[in-house]
């Protein structure tokens, strides 16, 4: 969950000063579930159905 929030930050740069934090996303953004519910709702805003 939180990688999500954290993700809102990555235009500001803020990221890019706290590497751990970098760290952080990437590994929360490779996990095959936040894989599945970030396409889940992608579909849901876009109206196409998720892959997978």
């Amino acid at each position: 969950m939180m990688a999500s929030v954290l993700l809102r930050l990555r235009a500001s740069g803020i990221l890019d000063e706290f590497a751990n934090l970098a760290v952080y996303v990437a590994r929360g953004e490779a996990r095959p579930a936040y894989k599945r519910a970030f396409d889940a709702q992608l579909a849901v805003n876009t109206g196409k159905p998720s892959i997978g």
